[in-house]
């Protein structure tokens, strides 16, 4: 099963994090958050600047852990989906 779509998705395989084809808007959005991030972190002294710095990567891997049980529970509701059609 080489290059098969199984792989992809069950082996995390990096080709198919380079398919996905990010919108106008989340560029927008994204752009927006760094300058926010950038402005408030001008402002900070030393401590502050370390809170809000472990905030920000902890609430980062916190959508991340979200966003990988979405996949997981999309993936299985659509090879469920797939098991039903076929029979």
């Amino acid at each position: 099963m080489e290059n098969s779509i199984i792989d992809e998705c069950l082996l995390n395989n990096e080709r198919l994090g380079k398919k996905v084809v990010f919108s106008e808007e989340y560029k927008k959005k994204a752009d927006k958050a760094h300058k926010l991030y950038m402005q408030l972190f001008d402002i900070l002294n030393d401590e502050q600047k370390k809170i809000f710095k472990e905030y920000v990567d902890t609430a980062t891997a916190v959508c991340s852990e979200a966003d990988t049980a979405h996949f997981k529970e999309g993936l299985r509701t659509g090879l469920l989906l797939a098991m039903e059609c076929l029979t």
